[in-house]
């Protein structure tokens, strides 16, 4: 994977800031995602969001810190906080991994504005990292 010089400016800075090192960033238009060691995703928000807001100031984007695990089940239910997670298959189709995720009904009346935003940076952190090529949510 290689990373753009914006992703290296975007993670020096984030490191700088939270004393906490990124693995990777996905810059999109209106938001910055931040993938952390999941252990870490605390101090990374810092005291009640204080980093997040120094940063989506800064920035001036949304900005989501997402906990990294090599379980699936774990790395799904991180990027997809604070929905409830119901259950997880990962289905073989034409030669593709598709990672099926259902969420609780309340949780998709919470998530309804985000959702598609939250499986994109679904499918691009699951393909980079655990070998997934798609994500559908039921």
């Amino acid at each position: 994977m290689r990373l753009t010089t914006d992703q290296i400016r975007l993670l020096s800075a984030f490191q700088s800031l939270t004393g906490v090192y990124a693995r990777d960033c996905i810059i999109g238009e209106d938001h910055v995602v931040f993938l952390v060691d999941e252990r870490y995703v605390g101090k990374a928000v810092g005291k009640n969001g204080s980093n997040v807001k120094k940063l989506q100031d800064a920035l001036q984007k949304r900005v989501d810190i997402v906990g990294f695990s090599d379980d699936v089940q774990r790395f799904l239910k991180n990027i997809f906080h604070p929905a409830h997670i119901v259950s997880v298959e990962i289905e073989e189709k034409n030669g593709k991994r598709i990672a099926r995720v259902q969420i609780d009904k309340e949780s998709e009346r919470i998530l309804k504005h985000r959702i598609n935003r939250k499986i994109r940076i679904a499918k691009e952190l699951l393909k980079r990292y655990i070998n997934i090529d798609g994500v559908v949510v039921t």
